[in-house]
């Protein structure tokens, strides 16, 4: 069939490049060229890791993300993803390191369970104030945004259509068409909306249940006492009420990224504050004062803006509109299942997949 996907962020290539995989004809349109910076999965990496709190079915899909990810890697030639661990810190019964280790032990996934001592002899370069412990698991790390973008829109452009640098003004979801800025019609059998933070503008009856936030993450430079320890160090996850601070070892030549998974706010608008300001920055950077040992020798060197879409329950949504499928698949956690879902959406397409079962599985609910 003929598809036609708006957005080519990691669920629109995804898509494209699963519909491709199955031999069907695409088009995939994106307001910028790709990669856009202002796309919500262009960033220089985003996390992949099984300890997921509650949300069960998140984890026992991260096993068949694995596999997707293992797909794509073969069909672009190229294997973006750098394996880091993934330290979980632990502050009180029942928070996220606990329900994760509960998941994990019934999934038969191995873990340890590290104490304060074991923490500072384990990973010197953090401190482990404040903290009981944590999970630590040695698989986890991090799937490399821009260059994964980069690589699907060669892809698309190889096997199929890609127009960049023009805006959709308008949808037609019973005939599948977009209507361009410059008023083109791009015709199909098939529509696939996956316009991140843009969908509500261009899906205005779902604009009550996706919200555009904006969210600020900063990259900082390692002292040299702690550059090697790094080197080989987690990612970082610290739930503990409603914070969520996170740190990205400097992987493959970037540099520490710190950020605070916080999904309060909004709805903001997509195109505006696109810049952090330095004040922003600093902030996000000095939540990592208490775990990063030898902190004042950290240098702060630049913050980014990212717009996370996010639903209230913070899984991911996925409609059926007449001849359209719109995708908001993100909640500030769904780059790690986009090559997964692609394929669930190529699945859906082509018949072998209902469209209740794929919005249940995108939901993260079907636990076998």
């Amino acid at each position: 069939m003929k598809l036609v996907v708006v957005g080519a962020g990691i669920y629109g290539l995804s898509t494209a490049w699963a519909a491709l995989r199955a031999g069907h004809s695409v088009t995939v349109i994106e307001q910028g060229m790709v990669p856009n910076p202002l796309a919500s999965s262009v960033d220089r990496h985003r996390l992949i890791r099984y300890p997921y709190g509650a949300f069960e079915g998140y984890a026992r899909m991260i096993a068949d993300a694995y596999s997707a990810w293992n797909r794509l890697w073969a069909d672009l030639g190229e294997r973006h993803y750098v394996e880091t661990g993934t330290l979980a810190h632990h502050f009180a019964p029942g928070d996220f390191a606990d329900l994760s280790a509960e998941v994990l032990a019934r999934m038969g996934i191995a873990f340890e369970r590290l104490n304060p001592a074991e923490l500072d002899t384990r990973f010197p370069m953090l401190s482990a104030e404040d903290c009981r412990g944590a999970l630590w698991l040695p698989s986890g790390g991090a799937l490399l945004a821009d260059r994964i973008v980069t690589g699907l829109g060669a892809y698309v452009r190889a096997h199929g259509r890609l127009l960049e640098g023009i805006a959709v003004a308008d949808l037609d979801p019973a005939r599948a068409t977009a209507v361009l800025a410059d008023g083109r019609r791009v015709e199909g059998d098939r529509l696939v909306v996956a316009a991140g933070p843009w969908t509500p503008r261009l899906m205005p009856d779902l604009a009550a249940h996706l919200r555009p936030v904006r969210q600020v993450v900063a990259y900082a430079a390692v002292p040299a006492r702690w550059r090697a320890a790094w080197a080989k160090g987690p990612m970082l996850l610290e739930v503990e009420g409603e914070g969520g601070f996170y740190a990205v070892p400097p992987v493959d030549g970037y540099g520490l990224k710190l950020g605070d998974h916080r999904l309060d706010g909004g709805p903001d608008d997509p195109d505006e504050r696109r810049s952090a300001r330095s004040t922003e920055a600093a902030t996000i950077f000095a939540g990592g004062a208490r775990r990063l040992r030898d902190f004042a020798d950290y240098r702060l060197v630049e913050g980014k803006t990212c717009f996370y879409t996010v639903t209230a329950d913070e899984r991911f949504r996925i409609e059926a509109v007449d001849q359209a499928l719109v995708l908001s698949c993100c909640s500030g956690h769904g780059f790690k299942f986009g090559t997964l879902m692609g394929e669930k959406v190529a699945a859906w397409l082509d018949g072998r997949l209902g469209i209740a079962a794929l919005q249940e599985y995108a939901a993260g609910k079907l636990l076998s």
